[in-house]
Formats: structure tokens, sequence, C-alpha cells
């Protein structure tokens, strides 16, 4: 071999040496320190932490406490490699959605049309409901709740109706397949309110 292909080999091994050390830097939190970077959740693992873009096990902070799958969020690395979740990124401006409500119920004319609004795995609701014409019956469906926004289970909440009788509330229930009614036996409301509603899903 001349002295001349042995220094061309030589340094094209450095070069090749070199540059499989810029990229192992480059994937090492202990030489390039700590980091930070978007990621969407994967798996929500149940004991405080998720798993996103391949990246298992990423600790949430307590601003983070209610992770869903699909989640786009800010995760940081430390030095040492440990991953952090900083919480949920606003992709857009949450908005209200208005439910679809059953035949022969409509917004009373005043509050709120009847709507939910989802940040995260947390379900807002309000706005008030009424029947066309007459009282609400008993047990009477007023609407489907959207099979993504459902709780898990029957969940119930008394809520205001007009002032017919005192106090003006009655119960309001989400059975776990999504219908939403109210039970009153006597005295039946000409309207209830979905204000102050709020669960997990």
């Amino acid at each position: 071999m001349s002295d001349k292909s042995f220094f061309a080999h030589a340094r094209e091994y450095a070069d090749f040496q070199a540059t499989e050390a810029v990229r192992a830097g480059s994937n090492s939190p202990s030489v390039r320190g700590a980091d930070w970077r978007t990621a969407t959740v994967t798996a929500e693992n149940g004991d405080g932490t998720v798993d996103a873009d391949g990246i298992e096990d990423i600790r949430c902070m307590e601003t983070y406490s209610q992770p869903a799958v699909g989640d786009v969020i800010a995760i940081t690395q430390s030095s040492n490699g440990n991953w952090l979740a900083w919480g949920r990124t606003a992709t857009v401006d949450p908005d209200w959605t208005p439910l679809t409500l059953a035949a022969g119920y409509t917004n009373p004319g005043h509050g709120y049309t009847a709507s939910y609004l989802r940040e995260g795995r947390r379900i807002w609701m309000r706005g008030r409901i009424g029947p066309t014409s007459g009282t609400i019956p008993d047990g009477d469906t007023l609407a489907t709740i959207p099979a993504a926004i459902r709780p898990g289970v029957a969940a119930a909440w008394a809520v205001a109706r007009d002032a017919a009788i005192m106090p003006a509330v009655c119960r309001l229930e989400i059975t776990a397949a999504g219908v939403l009614r109210t039970f009153q036996s006597t005295n039946l409301p000409a309207w209830v309110a979905l204000d102050g509603i709020t669960y997990t899903i």
C-alpha cells in the first residue's frame, strides 16, 4: 500500500469517526444537555405516565392530570435521560359544540343553547332545554350524548329548572349509553339547565 493510499484511508476513517461522534452526541442527552419537544400521546398508563412517539413512561406534571391518547403535548428530557410531560398544547381555541336534542325539545328562549366543551378528558356542559310545548315528562329523553364524550358509567346531577316549585331543582342523568334525561314525578319542569355539569371521560 502506498503512503498516499494509507493517508487517504486514514482521513476517510477519521471523517467517519467524526460523523459518528456528532450523530451519537445529537442523540445523547448527556452530551447535548436538557431538551424539549412536542409529541403525540399513544398510551395513558394509569400510573401518572404516558407513552408518546415511541418514548415510554413519560412522567406527567401535576398540571397534566387528565392525559388522553391523541393529545399533542410538550415534553422535556433531563441530562440523565428522564422524560417529563409539561402538558397539552392548544392547537385551536376550544369552542362549544351544540347538542342534538331529541324530537320535541329546543332552547326555551333563554339561557345558552344546550352545548358541550371538551378540554382533553374533561367535558363541560351549559345551556337550557325545554319541550316545544307543555312540560318535560318524567324520564323522557332530552338528547343522546355523542359516543366520544359519554361518561363511562351512568352519572347524575341536581340541576336548575323553572321556579314552579321550590327548591327549583330536579335530577338529570346521563346513562352509560349516552341518554340525557330528567326525573321529576310531580310538578314537571318546563325547562332544565345543563349549566355546571362537568365530568371526565
